[in-house]
């Protein structure tokens, strides 16, 4: 071969290198994009939606920071985008890949998520006992969805009403609005509950539709509710509202397990928050409607523990009639 030839096949070499070179740069400054559409139960305004955009700004953040370019969450919207009825069905066949609703929300799915609100730990404290982990497992088998988190705790149910009641008894009858947890609890004490949509709840007061409605401590003002409200049953109920994140779980396997880890230990974080803001928020607001003139009325310690009874007994019995097993199991788990 002459040097012509040479120089030739030495100038190809060097350029079969180069782009090479090239190829293997771009892959490793340009690793896969992994996107998540989100979506939520309620308004992006609500003391609840807030806790949950604050940890997708959290999550996002954090991404941009430790693998930028890899992972991005967008928050689409509430129940303007999809009915909170919905959403759980939604995230289950890969429509959105990450949903924020209440666990009341999908009982027709998993029943023995009700049993959250009867919980006496803390999140953190579920996921040390396993509690998490057996609920992941439920989740995944029936929802298709990988259970993240339950981001709504420290806030408990409330019974508000616009008629004055002096005991127990004079719930009987009263029209009540709630959401599913709560149904079996009215029925026990007399009263007939109300399903509807939040957004009503307004207009089903001013109308006589309803005479009340029960609802996480503190969050009515965010609704305009404070308007067509007049008083406020103490204490509250003996559970609270629970909220999770829900992430489909063919999404969830797809991403690495650095990025899993990211939106874990995230959420771990949101959790411990979520409850610090909650506790501080709801004396804070009970003031405030105070201030405005709606009555706090505290019943006597006898019917209190009638109503308490009632909330936990109605509560596990409509659980375990609807899922034996697994009911028996969580009940057992959450018992100290």
């Amino acid at each position: 071969m002459d040097r012509k030839n040479i120089c030739r096949v030495m100038m190809v070499v060097a350029l079969v290198v180069l782009i090479a070179g090239m190829s293997f740069s771009v892959c490793q400054a340009a690793p896969k994009k992994y996107v998540l559409n989100a979506i939520s139960a309620w308004p992006k305004t609500t003391f609840m939606v807030q806790n949950f955009t604050r940890f997708l700004n959290s999550v996002n953040a954090k991404a941009a920071k430790l693998y930028p370019g890899e992972l991005e969450i967008k928050y689409k919207g509430g129940p303007e985008v999809i009915s909170f009825k919905e959403q759980v069905e939604a995230a289950r066949t890969g429509l959105i890949d990450m949903v924020f609703t209440a666990a009341s929300y999908y009982t027709s799915i998993i029943p023995v998520m009700d049993g959250f609100s009867a919980s006496p730990y803390r999140p953190w404290e579920e996921r040390e006992k396993g509690i998490s982990d057996f609920i992941q497992k439920i989740n995944a088998e029936k929802a298709n969805c990988y259970f993240l988190s339950r981001m709504g705790s420290g806030i408990p149910f409330q019974i508000y009403l616009n008629k004055l009641v002096k005991s127990a008894d004079d719930l009987k009858g009263m029209r009540l609005r709630c959401s599913p947890t709560i149904i079996p609890f009215l029925k026990k004490i007399g009263a007939k509950p109300v399903m509807m949509p939040p957004g009503d709840i307004y207009t089903g007061l001013e109308r006589g539709v309803v005479q009340g409605y029960v609802w996480p401590a503190a969050q009515i003002r965010e609704w305009g509710w404070e308007a067509v409200t007049k008083y406020v049953l103490e204490p509250p109920l003996p559970y609270g509202a629970i909220d999770v994140v829900l992430v489909n779980l063919d999404v969830w396997k797809k991403l690495p397990a650095h990025l899993q880890k990211l939106l874990v230990d995230t959420a771990k974080e949101e959790e411990y928050r979520t409850i610090v803001r909650a506790l501080e928020y709801i004396p804070r607001e009970n003031a405030k409607l105070k201030k405005m003139g709606i009555k706090f009325i505290t019943l006597s310690d006898e019917d209190n523990k009638k109503i308490a009874d009632a909330a936990i007994s109605a509560l596990w019995d409509a659980i375990i009639s609807r899922d034996p097993v697994n009911g028996q199991k969580f009940k057992a788990m959450l018992s100290k």
